[in-house]
């Protein structure tokens, strides 16, 4: 019986999202680690893959990832992001340190490092 409870705190904590806030979740499928938009009872929408680092503010998340082995700056427009938009209405990206650092300053998007 105990074998079976330590499975069981196992299996639950192995599919508790690694980050989140409300309509958005980073998850696991086959593999992939993908910041998404949630629709709610698991179903999820992509948004940017293999996330490293990720802040978020009322506005804006910033992500530093590294999707297809090659890692950049992104962000999301949390205020134009919904589950019926198109990926290139709200995510932008990728970007290099310094293009992001002059973002950050212009748009008040949240610092978030490479490491």
């Amino acid at each position: 019986m105990r074998i079976f409870l330590v499975l069981v705190s196992l299996f639950l904590v192995g599919c508790t999202p690694v980050w989140e806030e409300p309509h958005y979740e980073v998850y696991y499928i086959d593999g992939t680690k993908t910041l998404g938009h949630s629709l709610g009872e698991g179903a999820y929408i992509g948004r940017i893959d293999e996330p490293i680092n990720i802040k978020t503010n009322e506005k804006f998340i910033s992500v530093y990832a590294c999707p297809h082995e090659t890692c950049a700056f992104y962000y999301i427009d949390k205020t134009k992001d919904h589950k019926f938009a198109e990926h290139d209405e709200f995510v932008y990206g990728p970007y290099s340190n310094e293009q992001f650092a002059d973002l950050v300053k212009k748009l008040g998007l949240p610092i978030v490092s490479s490491v």
